[in-house]
Formats: C-alpha cells, structure tokens, sequence
C-alpha cells in the first residue's frame, strides 16, 4: 500500500470510529443553506444575493440562500408553504411577515399573526431539530403605505417577544433604517426600500447573526 493511501485509510477509520466528527465534516463539505420566508421585502427586496456573497466570504464555505419570499403574503401564505420550506434541508430560516400582517387591507390580526409565527416556528423546529431560526423586524413605511400600517409596532413588538419565549434568534433591522439620513429617499414609495440600499442595510446585520464573529462590518456609511 502507497503511503498516501495509508493516511487516507487512517483518517477514514478515525472518522467512522467517532460519527459526531464524520457528520461534521460531511456538514462542512455541502453548501450552507438559508431559507429567506417573507414578503415582497425579501421576495424584490435585493439583499438576498449580497447576503449570499458576505457570508461565503467571511465562513469560507458555499454558501445558498433561497428566496421564499412572495409579493403581498402574510404569515397565513408563510403558514401554507412549511412543507416546502422542510423539503428545502435548511440550516437556517429567516422570517419576516409583519409589514404585511399590520396592512388593515390584509386582515391579519395581531393574535393571528403571533399564532401564525409561533406555527411556523415549531413546526420548523420539529421537522428540523438542528435548524436556526431568525425572525426579523425590517424597515418603517411612510404615507398611504404606513396609513394603512397603524400598528406597525407592535406587530414588530410580537416578534420580540416570541423570539424570547420561543429561545429563537431575533434580529431587528428598524433601528439601522431610522438611523439613516434621508431615510424617505432610500423607501421612496413609502415601503420598498431602493434594493441597494436594502443590501447596505440588512446584510451586515443578517450575517453577523447567522456566523456570529466571523462577518466583520462592511455596512457603507450613510
């Protein structure tokens, strides 16, 4: 037997003689994948390519991160689609759903919208023992669009509060967008923000949260 081959036989039977080991290297060999479950904010919201880039970049490893946003959904749409979400194999799941859920036009009340999340939540948990799951606060809206919206707030508070009482990850976007200059300009029709804008916002603070230490800041300043 070659030398090389001999290392390579020893390494094979360290390994498979320690599974907990095996199953990591096995975990560190595929790509990372991140489900991205919301509304037109991650659907058209232009940060989910740039979120992909940083955090390959700073865990060295392939990263995928799939688009399960969809234009006007609500958390009852979020509830609908779980299965396809598990079917997906993710190792983490972003989730946003309260800028559609406080629209009155959607009818989504706050107890059904906090119902609807801890579902998700659970049901995720318990198909997927071994998953990361984020909810997320994301930008302010204006005019007509935030008219519409009157309890935005504690439809973000719900988030909150359940990523306490669920042990699950909270990251809140709204503190970085109301820091902005001009922040009208960066949301122009009053609740999409310009996708670049979304990227220079929402990344940095996504990816530390999903690889902790590893992603340095890299957010532009305003």
């Amino acid at each position: 037997m070659k030398p090389w081959q001999i290392v390579m036989t020893f390494l094979v039977y360290c390994l498979a003689s320690d599974p907990g080991a095996l199953a990591e290297a096995g975990a560190e060999e595929r790509p990372l994948t991140v489900v991205a479950l919301g509304t037109s904010l991650t659907h058209s919201g232009g940060w989910l390519k740039p979120l992909e880039t940083q955090l390959s970049e700073c865990l060295d490893r392939s990263v995928n991160v799939l688009n399960f946003g969809r234009d006007g959904a609500t958390s009852d749409w979020g509830v609908a689609v779980l299965e396809d979400v598990v079917h997906a194999g993710p190792d983490v799941v972003l989730i946003e759903f309260s800028i559609n859920d406080a629209a009155l036009t959607k009818g989504t009340s706050l107890r059904r919208s906090r119902e609807n999340v801890k579902t998700i939540v659970l049901r995720l948990r318990d198909a997927l023992p071994r998953l990361k799951i984020f909810l997320m606060t994301m930008n302010p809206a204006f005019g007509p669009r935030a008219w519409i919206r009157p309890q935005i707030a504690a439809y973000y508070d719900v988030y909150r509060t359940l990523a306490a009482e669920l042990d699950v990850g909270y990251i809140d976007n709204l503190p970085d967008w109301n820091n902005l200059t001009e922040l009208r300009a960066r949301i122009p029709d009053g609740l999409h923000p310009v996708p670049e804008w979304a990227g220079r916002i929402l990344v940095p603070t996504i990816a530390r949260a999903i690889a902790s230490t590893e992603c340095v800041e890299t957010r532009t300043k305003p």
